[in-house]
């Protein structure tokens, strides 16, 4: 009986399939939409700062590293476009970090001025206008938000509409004029709506001729004292035209002191393991250099016991233990007021 009353009445079914319909059509308007508005991208060679947020060259970016496509503002720069002080954002506040400016906040791409190729990695393909890129000149300051005055332009390529893959290269001449710490903003200008897309490089930029130095490695790192818990660690000097900052020691590959002298003391350590060093040197632009060769050393051995405090005044007969500057020493006969580490009285544990 249910099979006949459908054949008798066809239109029964007729509201939910209009219902279905209407769903299916709003699905695919919301891809449309999605498709279109998924129009991003990022320059990956040379790395940008947002793309170097992504892969954490760059820490402290916000929601730039888990989005260093989406600095997306307003096209026509420079008489449009994100404020001054907002560039590297693209005006949005959600990425607000990438204004931040000093000549150390962000990690540094080594370019020689000259023929380069510019590469845009596109996570999804849209008409373009065109893409232009700028150059910071000779006398900004690195310690200023980044603004127009601050800006030339050196390269732009024409598209007049055209769709480009997902892989987009451009090669243009760097200027060979200058010299250091520059950035290069790249703009997409995206040819049916009213946005482009906005990326900032780092660059150390090298021209024949000036003179610049960069950071040399650390080397001959060696370790003198070591305690149960602590690990001081020298190196030789590093060298750069522009004068070394400070350095950067990693302990098992960790950031974990920043010394502007060549020596540092690891402390907190667990007594009787070995610990791996590299160190990087900075210079005063913000320039690191390679890592150290890795050096590794171990904390003291305890004995897994603990001792008082070695006393000048108190009487100890053979076998006792003290603790004297982070070691653990014991007595072979009768001392009293003979230093440990100095007095062959002393046995070092």
């Amino acid at each position: 009986m249910i099979q006949t009353r459908n054949l008798l009445n066809p239109f029964k079914n007729v509201p939910f399939l209009a219902a279905f319909s209407m769903t299916l059509l709003l699905a695919l308007i919301s891809l449309v939409f999605a498709q279109q508005a998924s129009a991003h991208g990022y320059i990956e060679a040379p790395q940008s700062r947002s793309y170097k947020c992504k892969l954490t060259t760059n820490i402290n970016c916000g929601a730039a590293q888990y989005n260093p496509h989406d600095q997306e503002g307003l096209k026509g720069f420079p008489a449009a476009g994100p404020a001054d002080g907002q560039i590297a954002s693209a005006g949005k506040a959600s990425y607000a970090a990438l204004n931040e400016q000093s000549p150390t906040r962000w990690d540094k791409v080594t370019l020689n001025g000259g023929a380069n190729t510019f590469t845009w990695h596109l996570t999804a393909q849209h008409v373009t206008t065109d893409w232009k890129y700028y150059i910071t000149k000779k006398n900004w300051d690195p310690s200023q938000p980044l603004k127009r005055s601050d800006l030339e332009l050196f390269c732009s390529v024409y598209d007049g509409g055209a769709k480009p893959p997902q892989k987009v290269s451009h090669s243009c001449n760097v200027p060979t004029d200058r010299s250091g710490y520059h950035l290069i903003l790249g703009t997409w200008d995206v040819h049916d709506t009213a946005n482009a897309f906005y990326q900032v490089i780092d660059v150390n930029l090298i021209n024949n001729g000036s003179g610049i130095q960069l950071p040399s490695v650390p080397g001959n790192i060696t370790s003198i004292v070591q305690t149960l818990n602590s690990i001081t660690l020298n190196w030789s000097a590093s060298t750069a035209s522009a004068g070394i900052s400070y350095y950067e020691v990693f302990r098992n590959g960790a950031l974990v002191g920043s010394p502007t002298s060549t020596s540092f003391v690891d402390t907190g350590l667990q007594a009787n393991t070995s610990y791996t060093y590299t160190i990087k040197a900075v210079d005063n632009n913000g320039n690191k250099s390679a890592a150290s060769a890795p050096a590794s050393f171990t904390t003291n051995n305890g004995g897994g016991t603990t001792a008082p405090a070695w006393s000048a005044t108190q009487a100890y007969l053979g076998g006792a233990k003290v603790s004297y500057n982070g070691f653990i020493y014991q007595a072979k006969w009768w001392t009293q007021g003979e230093t440990p580490g100095v007095a062959a009285v002393w046995t070092k544990l």
